[in-house]
């Protein structure tokens, strides 16, 4: 593999980045405008008064010489008021509450301007070619500019950078940044993690490393960097760190994610580095003299790479931007005098300034070619062409090493109905999906693709999409880049949301359904529960599902966990399972004829130790969970507490007098204890519980597995992939454990995990990955290999906890149920009875009055017919249907003849009423004398 130090970079750029024309038959977008996040057709400026944050001496920004978080929203405040170039809102809340700033800098523009504006910016996209080439849009489109400043807490000075341009640009009357900001939006993230700048932290308030939660997105501070790329479409992205000397700048080393258009991106990436390394040298201080260290230059493959898109980078090139990672050089933590660290983060601030100001020029200079290219991306996911194989050379250092690249399908399926393992799973990717920036449609009618029938509402990604590179990097399985770098920045090398978020998602590589679609902006909840009124289960196949029991729990609904690992409900219950499936989504089943299990009487209470993550999926299960170290054991090991997971190092065998009797009653009285990882399996092992070797992979093992799954109360219906980050295997186990699922033979589908060595995934192959057992005092235990916590990622395993928590916590039988069919009966006679009650009478008839007499009786009706009618005739064949008084009649004829009521089904003694009316008009003879007719009511049947 050949090195890239001290490869020579000349400035030959300008035929690498003219555009050559490409011939297209694409049309217009076939799908709507998708929906927006924010609403800039108001017209800039759009100027907010900020909330002005109380005065923390206690903020770690302080002693670095940096402005304070307090004092940014007092600044943006004055410069709205100073200029209308400056558009400042609280776009959102971070972890721990914090306003996160976004800002705009632009020149004003009315509603009008803006609305073009935004028309042309979706034209890019829903219609490439025509808007590489409409002279309006060209002259006249604001080109994006996107700088992140701060998502390390402890790399503070792009925030501070940000606000120096936004100061030096809010009044300058300069006519080059003039014409700037006439031509551009400059849109700043002013500080995307408050949190951690406040407390001088790496994470957030939280303990999540925003900058490895792109595809995750669990973070709001993630979410709004997520939002704001889409929403405003970047040229060029800037996520400005520190501290790396001397300053490194993207483009990256390989291995690249294979789903970009890479061609389209160095060959701005790298002259644009190039730029911004003369422009720090031009800064003159030592620090910045030696230059910059560009790593796809500079360094070997897989020492700063670009390949799993968890980055705010990699996740923007996917989102057809130029992205950067700049890393300011002079590190000001530490054992600094206050002088020294004023000096390093002025330094700092003034290579992101730099940074920020050299690539609007890039953008100025080559703006109908940056403009082209970003619509090519488009252009090319919406032909469905190959990826381009890039000629070595292409741009200096380009060679076989930074070559990767992959086929697309021409759609995915994600089905919905019975082909579908979980629904809530299926609503949470294509979630994730659309909100990540990619077009979703569901089917309205039934379908067959790939040999396989689909019921209508199945999800459907045409591949032929703008963004084809995100869609795909999220659903593919990936590739096993081991033998190709030795290694990797950062990990994972491998996720795969189709294969680890627990959705089923199908994959036709030559066909897109012909079925009749809309599409969609979020995923769709439907729930099926089983109209007969009897016990209901719950198979908690994600995490929706576990929600939704320890929801049961908490209103005080006893349930039952079957010997599989599903959960019975009693039909007494109905009402709240019901409500809880129809929120969720969640499918339902009638209990079986027989059953065994064991009862949950009550919520189920779990103490924990491991850190944000395990804590965080507890929360995502419902679980009420309280936080353990070995020093609160006997405060936390209360009698409420009915599990102990261990994700991180707890030796029952080294607590102190003070806190060894608490854990020791704590397992007398039966508790469960389930481990994660390595520290479980030492745990259990040293607690007598279980004994297991755990093994783990390299730090940086990573990826997607195949694995066997044998079945029971821990990993029943498991899905046959999940996520490592690293692996974790059990050996020499106890004559109590029951493997419930092991590695596969070649564990690795994709991602990075050595064949060989005591790590290597040759060791795991066959070797256990979940595990369960029985104490010999009766305690439940549960070993977990897999990474159901670790970064939030793997939502399709996160059930494997849950079911691992309720086995721990009732591991043996205590319920059952049997039923056989028999019969008990007794026979009905045929009946029709019908009985009349007090005759009707009208009462006196006043003659020469207009006037509407009623008169009712009562017909008591037994009827064991499949239907029967009750019925009133006049039999008389003289004056029928009137009244008569001897020879005489009335005028007008007896109303209320005829059928009276029917019947669909038996009934017994029901009393009917019967009314009559007569109408005596007042010209009308009266005979003196009574008026009467005799009537026959009948009770009859068609299906006796």
């Amino acid at each position: 593999m050949s090195t890239r130090l001290g490869k020579a970079v000349a400035a030959v750029f300008t035929a690498a980045i003219v555009a050559v024309p490409v011939a297209s038959t694409a049309q217009a977008s076939v799908f709507d405008t998708p929906q927006r996040i924010f609403a800039p057709a108001a017209g800039y400026p759009q100027q907010n008064v900020l909330p002005v944050w109380p005065d923390n001496p206690n903020d770690q920004s302080i002693p670095i010489g940096v402005i304070p978080y307090d004092e940014i929203a007092p600044k943006l405040n004055a410069l709205q008021a100073a200029s209308n170039r400056v558009s400042a809102r609280v776009a959102g809340k971070s972890s721990s509450g914090y306003d996160l700033y976004a800002v705009t800098l632009t020149w004003p523009e009315t509603p009008a301007e803006s609305a073009q504006q935004e028309a042309w910016k979706n034209k890019i996209e829903d219609d490439p070619v025509a808007a590489r080439t409409d002279g309006a849009l060209l002259a006249g489109y604001k080109t994006p500019l996107f700088a992140n400043g701060n998502i390390h807490g402890n790399e503070w000075e792009g925030t501070d950078a940000i606000l120096k341009v936004l100061e030096e640009w809010a009044t300058t009357e300069d006519p080059t940044v003039i014409n700037y900001l006439k031509r551009n939006r400059l849109v700043f993230n002013v500080t995307s993690n408050p949190d951690g700048r406040v407390l001088g932290t790496r994470p957030n308030a939280a303990g999540y490393d925003l900058n490895r939660d792109m595809t995750i997105q669990s973070q709001p501070e993630s979410r709004l960097i997520r939002d704001i790329t889409i929403e405003s479409k970047p040229i060029i992205s800037l996520d400005l760190h520190g501290y790396v000397a001397p300053t490194l700048m993207h483009p990256s080393t390989p291995p690249h994610n294979v789903n970009n258009e890479y061609d389209l991106y160095i060959k701005h990436g790298l002259p644009n580095a190039l730029n911004m390394e003369a422009g720090i040298k031009l800064l003159g201080y030592p620090e910045t003299n030696p230059g910059a260290r560009i790593p796809f230059r500079d360094d070997e493959p897989g020492v700063w790479d670009d390949f799993p898109p968890i980055y705010v980078p990699s996740f923007s090139m996917l989102q057809s931007s130029i992205p950067y990672t700049i890393e300011a050089p002079a590190n000001p933590r530490g054992n600094l005098a206050p002088a020294e660290k004023l000096r390093r983060s002025t330094i700092n601030t003034a290579v992101h300034v730099v940074a920020i100001k050299t690539s609007l020029k890039y953008i100025e200079d080559n703006r109908n070619q940056v403009i082209f290219d970003q619509a090519e991306v488009y252009r090319r996911g919406w032909e469905g062409e190959p990826l381009r194989d890039i000629p070595d050379g292409y741009v200096p250092g380009w060679g076989p090493e930074d070559k990767y690249g992959t086929t697309f399908p021409r759609s995915y399926v994600i089905p919905a109905g019975a082909a579908q393992r979980s629904a809530p799973a299926a609503k949470r990717l294509v979630d994730l999906l659309v909100n990540s920036g990619g077009r979703v449609t569901q089917a309205k009618a039934p379908f067959t693709a790939g040999g396989k029938n689909y019921a209508a509402g199945t999800y459907i990604l045409d591949m032929h999409q703008p963004k084809r590179g995100l869609v795909n990097s999220l659903l593919e399985p990936g590739i096993d880049l081991t033998d190709r770098v030795d290694d990797l920045y950062a990990g994972p090398g491998g996720w795969s949301q189709a294969l680890t978020w627990g959705a089923n998602v199908d994959t036709l590589w030559n066909e897109l359904p012909a079925v009749t679609t809309e599409r969609v902006y979020g995923g769709t909840i439907t729930s099926s529960v089983p109209a007969a009124r009897t016990d209901l289960v719950l198979d908690p196949q994600d995490a929706e599902d576990v929600l939704a029991i320890n929801a049961l729990l908490a209103q005080g609904v006893k349930v039952t966990r079957l010997a599989d690992g599903s959960v019975l409900a009693p039909a007494s219950a109905r009402a709240a399972v019901l409500t809880e499936a129809q929120s969720r989504g969640l499918t339902v089943k009638s209990a079986p004829a027989s059953w065994s299990g064991s009862t949950l009487a009550d919520k189920v209470v779990v103490a924990y130790n491991g850190g944000s993550e395990v804590r965080d999926v507890l929360q995502a299960l419902g679980f009420e969970a309280k936080p353990i170290t070995a020093t609160t054991v006997t405060a936390t090991l209360t009698p409420d507490v009915d599990v102990l997971v261990v994700g991180a190092t707890l030796n029952p065998a080294t607590l102190n007098a003070a806190n060894k009797p608490a854990y020791d009653a704590f397992i007398a009285r039966g508790g469960g204890v389930v481990g994660v990882g390595t520290a479980g399996s030492a745990h259990t092992t040293n607690a007598g519980l279980l004994t297991a070797t755990g093994t783990s992979g390299a730090s940086l093992a990573s990826g997607v597995v195949s694995l066997v799954n044998n079945g029971g109360p821990v990993t029943n219906g498991a899905a046959s992939t999940a996520w490592i980050f690293p692996p974790v295997w059990y050996s020499n186990l106890g004559s109590n454990a029951v493997v419930e699922q092991s590695y596969a033979a070649e564990p690795l589908v994709s991602g990075w995990w050595p064949k060989t060595g005591n790590s290597g995934r040759a060791g795991a192959a066959g070797k256990a990955a979940v595990v369960r057992g029985v104490s010999t005092g009766g305690n439940g235990v549960a070993l977990i290999g897999t990474s159901v916590v670790t970064r939030l990622h793997a939502k399709g395993i996160q059930n494997v906890l849950g079911r691992a928590i309720y086995f721990a916590a009732a591991p043996t039988t205590n319920a059952s149920s049997t039923s056989t069919d028999g019969t008990v009966g007794g026979s009905v006679p045929a009946t029709l009875s019908l009985t009349l009650g007090t005759p009707a009478s009208f009462g006196a008839f006043a003659p020469g009055v207009a006037k509407e007499y009623t008169a009712t009786t009562e017909a008591t009706v037994i009827s064991t017919a499949g239907d029967a009618a009750l019925s009133v005739t006049d039999p008389s064949p003289t004056n029928t249907g009137y009244l008569v008084n001897g020879a005489f009649k009335l005028a007008q004829p007896l109303q209320g003849l005829g059928v009276v009521k029917t019947w669909t089904g038996p009934t017994s003694n029901e009393k009917v009423p019967v009314t009559f009316k007569q109408v005596i008009g007042d010209k009308d003879p009266l005979r003196t004398g009574s008026y009467s007719k005799t009537l026959t009511f009948t009770l009859s049947t068609t299906n006796p």
